[in-house]
């Protein structure tokens, strides 16, 4: 094993991000503005961040293998003209009539958008430059750098920017739209939002490639709740088997902040997800529920971290999953309660549900408990469609590709009821449907 180890290791996964390669890329930027400068100081991070390993404990059972970054150019994007003045800003299509049916959400129109900041970072560095350059400073500071979201923010493609002002309650959630083309090219985007005291909002991120696209996604989104204010968060992927995708998701919720957040990703060929949310304040809590689904080669890396770092917090996080074809996933979640995070309660679950012979699962819940009065919970199963379940539906005329569609729509369909935002659930349930629906279509071709 460790022969294995040391073979995988000699090819070293960032030996393109040179000082040459972003250099070049700098070429294609306009001015030196702060956004630029930004640039810079996370490409002089990430040379000095640590590589990710299948040594460190944070990564064991992670699968970089297929994760090559070699000959990907990196692209700038451009949002969509036509959206500025409303509430979406969608990259990488031509007209609104391009953003998919099932990527629409309730538009309310009542919002006192004089209250709310919403655009590009170019438009964010013009509204409120000093608030800006905080909030890309704040997470440098707060959270660990890790490499890949270094990457993110040094090659960014392009930026979204969310300030939700306080006492402000926003009924019209802000949507994000990205949708990945172009063949052996890296794009990388993030995504920055806080909600200030005593406010409410909304944020949507739907990311979808188009079929021959192939290279990288990297990207970043990263959001401050502040005092008293509720945030619901829905994020989905759906990419073609030639796109290897990373995301780093990081939430700091202040005292009595409300983090709501639901997650969709399926498709890809590395499909990487990292969320770190930090309770930095008493009362402060967070609701996370996530699916995912493997059809033929893909490789899910999933790792959460729920991290009391203050007492009387609460974090409840359910990932469920359905693999099929020749799909794997590798899900390490970690719940860290500091020395002085007294009555902390977390909660952590994955579960798995294996369809066909060839699939693997590794799922590594882990606790690091220092305070003595908290409540933890965890736990990982995995479970395999039986003969009898399968003979029970094709006795009925289903043909096996649909039998697989309808059991892992009915696994997967308790994570909807956990949901208690009547937005999050809507938004969540119609995505879902709809790539169930692509599946089964796909599966009776």
């Amino acid at each position: 094993m460790t022969v294995v180890l040391k073979a995988r290791e000699k090819a070293d996964l960032f030996a393109p991000f040179t000082e040459e390669y972003f250099a070049q890329f700098a070429k294609s930027l306009n001015g030196s503005d702060a956004i630029n400068t930004w640039r810079r100081t996370s490409f002089d991070k990430a040379m000095l961040a640590s590589v990710p390993s299948n040594r460190d404990e944070d990564f064991k059972y992670v699968n970089f293998r297929g994760l090559n970054i070699d000959g990907l150019k990196p692209v700038l994007m451009q949002w969509l003209e036509q959206f500025k003045s409303s509430s979406i800003l969608a990259a990488g299509i031509d007209k609104i009539e391009d953003l998919p049916q099932e990527y629409t959400v309730d538009q309310v129109q009542t919002d006192p958008t004089q209250n709310i900041v919403f655009g590009s970072f170019a438009e964010a560095h013009t509204a409120e430059p000093q608030r800006f350059a905080e909030l890309l400073d704040f997470f440098h500071t707060k959270f660990l750098g890790r490499k890949f979201a270094l990457l993110a923010q040094a090659f960014l493609s392009q930026g979204a920017y969310l300030h939700i002002k306080k006492n402000t309650a926003e009924s019209t959630p802000r949507q994000v739209f990205t949708r990945f083309a172009g063949s052996k090219v890296m794009k990388s985007f993030s995504t920055l939002a806080q909600i200030d005291e005593n406010s409410r909002g909304s944020l949507v991120w739907d990311i979808d490639s188009q079929k021959d696209a192939s290279g990288l996604l990297n990207s970043t989104l990263d959001v401050i709740v502040k005092s008293g204010s509720h945030l619901n968060l829905l994020l989905t992927q759906h990419l073609t088997e030639q796109i290897n995708s990373v995301a780093t998701v990081r939430v700091y919720l202040e005292k009595d902040a409300m983090l709501e957040m639901a997650t969709i990703t399926s498709g890809g060929n590395v499909n990487q997800m990292e969320i770190d949310i930090k309770f930095a304040g008493s009362g402060s809590h967070a609701l996370v529920n996530g699916v995912y689904l493997g059809r033929e080669k893909e490789n899910f890396n999933l790792l959460t971290h729920q991290d009391h770092q203050i007492g009387h917090t609460t974090s409840d996080l359910f990932y469920i999953g359905t693999l099929s074809g020749a799909s794997s996933s590798n899900y390490l979640g970690k719940i860290t309660i500091a020395s002085d995070a007294q009555r902390s309660d977390a909660y952590q679950k994955n579960r798995n549900l294996i369809l066909n012979k060839g699939c693997t699962v590794n799922s590594s819940p882990k606790l690091e408990i220092g305070a003595n009065d908290v409540r933890c919970t965890h736990g990982a199963t995995t479970a395999k469609v039986s003969d009898l379940e399968t003979f029970y539906l094709r006795a009925r005329g289903i043909d096996y590709p649909t039998a697989k569609v309808l059991l892992a729509d009915g696994f997967i369909s308790q994570v909807t009821p956990r949901i208690k935002s009547p937005l999050l659930q809507s938004g969540f349930a119609r995505r879902l449907e709809a790539l169930l629906y692509q599946w089964g279509g796909k599966s009776l071709e």
